[in-house]
C-alpha cells in the first residue's frame, strides 16, 4: 500500500503542476486581455480569448478538486483501499485499455494546452487542435460505452 501512497502523491504533484500553469496562464489570458486594442478586435479574437480562459479556469479548478480529493484519500485508509480496489478492478482496465484511457487522456490534456498557448499565436491552429481533442474524446468515449455494455 505504501507504493500506491507514493503514486497518489506523485498525482498530487502532478495536478499541483497543472494548477500552477493554469494559473500563470490565466495571468496571462487576463493580462492580455486588459491590454488588447479593442478597435481591431474582431469577433473570433473574442471567442477565442473567452475559450482559452475557460479551458484555463476548467483546469485550475479540476486540478484543485483533484488535489483534495486525493490529499483526503491519503490521509484515510480505507478510502485509500478503496481507490486502489476501484483502480485495480480488472473489467474496468480491460474496457479502459480497449478505450486506450491512458494514453488519450495525456495526449488530450497536451493537446488542450497547445490549443490554449496557440491561441494566442495562431487562430487556425487553434481551432484545428480544439477540434482534434474534441474528435479524440469522442471517440474514445464511444469505445468505452461500447466496450462496457459488451464486456
Amino acid at each position: 500500500m505504501e507504493k500506491f501512497k507514493r503514486t497518489v502523491k506523485r498525482r498530487i504533484t502532478i495536478s499541483s503542476g497543472m494548477a500552477l500553469l493554469a494559473l500563470v496562464l490565466g495571468a496571462y489570458s487576463i493580462y492580455s486581455i486588459i491590454t488588447a486594442d479593442i478597435s481591431t478586435a474582431t469577433h473570433s479574437d473574442g471567442f477565442v480569448a473567452g475559450f482559452q480562459f475557460g479551458l484555463i479556469v476548467s483546469i485550475l479548478v479540476l486540478s484543485v478538486i483533484d488535489i483534495i480529493k486525493l490529499s483526503l484519500t491519503i490521509k484515510d485508509e480505507t478510502k485509500l483501499k478503496l481507490l486502489y480496489n476501484k483502480e485495480h478492478d480488472e473489467r474496468m482496465k480491460a474496457i479502459r485499455s480497449k478505450a486506450g484511457m491512458p494514453l488519450i487522456a495525456v495526449t488530450s490534456v497536451l493537446l488542450i494546452i497547445a490549443a490554449i498557448i496557440a491561441g494566442y499565436i495562431n487562430i487556425t491552429v487553434f481551432y484545428t487542435l480544439i477540434i482534434a481533442v474534441a474528435t479524440q474524446l469522442s471517440v474514445s468515449a464511444v469505445v468505452k460505452l461500447y466496450c462496457m455494455k459488451t464486456m
